[in-house]
């Protein structure tokens, strides 16, 4: 049996492919969020949209990099331990 095309690997395959999209999407928010406070020259709702922009790409990092440990480990595990 290949373990790669268990449901569970499947599932943890897929949270790390979502949580790499969500990272790209919010790189490119935050990018926006940098070019509009460019442009607005330091005004508040800039710095709040920047802000804000940071903390999703921060939240965003910890989850692709939990899912992907997480891929890693069953990865680890099942060529440590083949069936």
């Amino acid at each position: 049996m290949n373990h790669l095309r268990t449901p569970r690997a499947q599932a943890l395959y897929t949270a790390m492919t979502d949580a790499h999209q969500l990272m790209n999407k919010v790189v490119g928010d935050y990018q926006g969020a940098l070019a509009i406070m460019s442009d607005a020259h330091g005004n508040t709702d800039g710095m709040l949209a920047l802000r804000q922009a940071g903390r999703s790409y921060a939240q965003a990092v910890s989850q692709y990099t939990n899912s992907a440990m997480a891929w890693l480990a069953f990865v680890d595990t099942e060529l440590e331990n083949p069936k």
